[in-house]
């Protein structure tokens, strides 16, 4: 076939396709020309002797830019069309207050308020895989073979040692082992947990929790309760007030529950506190040695506080939800409220 001859059907392909307003038929119509005029030529340049060889692959060449070419042009003006189609249905008198902003999630905003307190303590902030390690999530936290979170009644397990994490300590877990040479360690993970536990209104088996570790020498239950106390401040009010109580848990000793002042009623008791005066709020204690040796640092030189809480509950508490699920609903009567906070 001569180089005329394919010029001619290459103009006759342009005409064809300058009606096409459609990106995949275009490419289809593509495919067919090509097959149709370009692929024998490439046969054909096998069989030529090599003489004439690199004239006719100069040729093909040439063909083949002028074939994508073309299809690109038109690519470009079907896109072309495409875009001044929307910006005629674009009514450029629509009143400015029309078009309002939107907002963050409740579970966003506080997670952020959290993170700007420990980034203003120099925290290392840690986003990690929702997937992890039996090793991480229980061995590494001294939690037992036998213990209940490890049953299938309360865990998703992917398989014998993976599974969903129940809580980002699994995550805080990784930190130390990777840090263990460090003289101080200061992190906060955070992200989704997952539990079958969604009972009732204030349960669900996906939230949102924040894990808190501090390892360094001589730190103290008394670091401990500074900090917590500037957190609770930093969530509710200044004049929150914070206690602590005994509790139990495998990867402290000792373990404490705190409860902070009711902030509706001041700590007067109202339905909120369930007349009480105060709420519970999260966990924590100084890591147990065990936990800190599972990671390779040293228990008898070193000591590490810890604390974590469900960043759902704080949304509950502080906004008045009182059915989790309202949270995660992207029901605008809702979320509308948090516009600008």
């Amino acid at each position: 076939m001569s180089q005329d001859k394919n010029i001619i059907l290459i103009d006759e392909f342009k005409k064809h396709i300058s009606s096409i307003n459609n990106s995949n038929v275009l490419i289809e119509e593509k495919n067919i020309f090509s097959k149709k005029f370009l692929v024998p030529l490439y046969d054909e340049l096998k069989k030529v002797d090599v003489a004439h060889k690199k004239e006719l692959g100069i040729k093909i060449n040439n063909y083949k830019k002028m074939i994508d070419d073309i299809v690109e042009e038109r690519l470009n003006n079907i896109e072309f069309e495409k875009l001044n189609s929307i910006k005629s249905e674009f009514d450029p008198m629509i009143p400015v207050d029309y078009l309002q902003s939107g907002s963050l999630n409740p579970v966003q905003i506080v997670t952020d308020q959290v993170i700007d307190f420990f980034e203003r303590l120099s925290f290392d902030i840690i986003f990690d895989n929702e997937i992890t390690t039996t090793d991480l999530n229980f061995t590494k936290l001294n939690i037992k073979e036998d213990h209940p979170a490890r049953s299938l009644s309360d865990t998703f397990y992917i398989n014998d040692k993976e599974l969903l994490r129940v809580h980002c300590t699994s995550v805080t877990a990784k930190v130390l082992k990777e840090k263990n040479k460090q003289s101080e360690i200061k992190s906060v993970a955070f992200g989704n947990v997952f539990r079958k536990d969604d009972d009732d209104a204030t349960h669900s088996h996906q939230f949102n929790q924040i894990d808190i570790v501090w390892v360094k020498e001589n730190i103290s239950i008394s670091n401990l309760k500074w900090l917590i106390d500037a957190l609770m401040k930093h969530l509710f009010k200044k004049n929150t007030k914070t206690r602590f109580r005994l509790s139990q848990f495998p990867f402290t000793e000792p373990s404490m529950e705190v409860d902070i002042s009711c902030f509706a009623c001041d700590g007067k008791g109202c339905n909120v506190c369930k007349k009480i005066g105060w709420i519970e709020i999260l966990g924590s204690g100084l890591l147990h040695p065990s936990v800190l040796e599972s990671a390779g640092i040293d228990s008898n030189k070193y000591s590490g506080i810890a604390a974590g809480l469900g960043i759902d509950r704080i949304v509950m508490l502080k906004y008045g939800i009182n059915d989790i699920r309202y949270i995660y609903e992207n029901d605008f009567r809702i979320l509308k409220q948090f516009r600008g906070k």
